[in-house]
């Protein structure tokens, strides 16, 4: 392992959403535990200043990730929740400038948030480099999926974070809004997964013993998706899928998570027919997850049709990195991340995605082909190692130790100076 600051740098990863726990099970806490793990196993020096943590990291590497929590108070919900969100961003921006100018660090990577604006003066007076993250128009997503009272507030912030910022993207459509919402430049690095605890031959191991105990058995196909109920997470569009063919093939559903939509989740399964084997898990620990990817042969990722598509999942990425086929909604984030490994079918098409999957069932041959190739794919492109170190060289050009401002491997745009102002 890389030694501790073997680089020389020493990065504040800064994370004022405190609907993100460090700690915990949902994408957002996967992602950002991961890639300080990642960071940290480089030799990167990182301290990790979060709104609010759930419990301990477990990545490889994690241990030597710095965390600081910053207590901003509860966080109110219902027709107080802006005003809360608001009030709490603000206390934790005032912490951490307390924290920031006892520890000034090499560069600040922020995770764009709603309502947080002040990382662009916070670095200024730090006389630090700073590198925003962003993985979701934040304003237009809390608007359009829990509504939201101070639009206006929202997007002035969001403006404040990204105008005249270096960005790193985990899609090329958030890419290009970033550089429309004013940001100099804006690198793509998508999510990555951990290659070696989802190694495929390790997986096969826990296979038998995962089945079993899930009410599997082992030459049952098994159907699989893992993540949070949401509704453009597509889950109604996999249980429809599932009703067309369990009438005529015996096979397993193995859905893993939890959210909003659990209750609408759980009446559509009762209506399926008996040939399917049920299995819903609840959320998992992040440390559980490989061990129920290995009780799957086919993993989904059924996205809703929409013209607003800007995710790098996790879930697929990781279920490539396993080796396990995939089957997902046609959107071109996700055709950059599978490219030939897996079956695209049209978004929000329970037919097609049952047509996919009743090939895929009868074919174990091409499903063994389809995973391998997905698993070198991931293990080429897609390791958290290789994202750590597109970021560090971002974070290097940000800082002034690099002439080269450009990640290896991740696609740029930019500069676009006064773009979207």
């Amino acid at each position: 392992m890389t030694s501790r600051n073997s680089t020389g740098l020493e990065v504040a990863y800064v994370l004022p959403d405190p609907g993100i726990p460090v700690g915990g099970t949902k994408g957002a806490s996967v992602h950002v535990e991961s890639l300080c793990a990642a960071l940290s196993r480089r030799g990167v020096d990182v301290t990790l200043y979060a709104a609010r943590v759930s419990g301990p990291m477990t990545s490889r590497g994690s241990d030597t990730v710095r965390v600081i929590p910053i207590d901003v108070g509860p966080v109110s919900s219902g027709d107080n929740a802006d005003t809360s969100r608001i009030e709490a961003v603000e206390k934790f921006f005032d912490n951490v400038e307390r924290h920031l100018s006892v520890r000034k660090p090499s560069c600040i990577v922020e995770r764009l948030s709603l309502f947080a604006g002040r990382g662009a003066t916070l670095a200024k007076s730090l006389g630090v480099a700073r590198i925003v993250e962003v993985n979701a128009p934040v304003t237009e997503e809390r608007k359009r999926h829990f509504g939201l009272r101070f639009e206006e507030e929202a997007r002035q912030a969001e403006h404040r974070a990204l105008s005249d910022a270096r960005v790193v993207a985990v899609s090329a459509p958030l890419a290009s809004w970033a550089i429309h919402m004013g940001a100099y430049s804006a690198s793509v690095i998508a999510n990555g997964a951990d290659v070696d605890r989802l190694d495929p031959s390790r997986l096969s191991l826990l296979a038998p013993t995962t089945r079993r105990r899930l009410g599997f058995s082992m030459s049952q196909p098994v159907i699989g998706f893992a993540g949070s109920f949401k509704p453009w997470h597509g889950l109604d569009v996999l249980i429809d899928a599932v009703s067309l063919i369990a009438g005529s093939v015996q096979l397993g559903l193995l859905i893993v998570g939890d959210g909003p939509e659990r209750d609408r989740v759980t009446d559509s399964l009762r209506g399926l027919p008996p040939g399917a084997t049920v299995v819903t898990t609840g959320a998992v620990a992040f440390s559980r997850v490989p061990e129920h990817l290995a009780a799957m042969d086919i993993a989904t990722a059924p996205y809703v049709a929409t013209d607003l598509f800007y995710f790098s999942p996790l879930k697929v990425v990781e279920a490539m990195a396993a080796g396990r086929t995939v089957v997902a909604s046609d959107f071109p984030p996700i055709r950059q991340l599978i490219g030939k490994t897996g079956v695209l079918v049209a978004p929000g098409s329970s037919d097609l995605l049952a047509q996919a999957l009743h090939r895929l069932i009868s074919d174990t041959g091409t499903r063994r082909l389809l995973g391998a190739s997905a698993r070198a794919r991931a293990v080429e492109r897609s390791s958290w190692s290789a994202v750590a170190d597109a970021l560090i060289a971002e974070i290097l050009a940000a800082s002034g130790s690099s002439s080269d401002a450009s990640a290896p491997g991740a696609m740029q745009m930019g500069p676009s100076k006064g773009a979207g102002k």
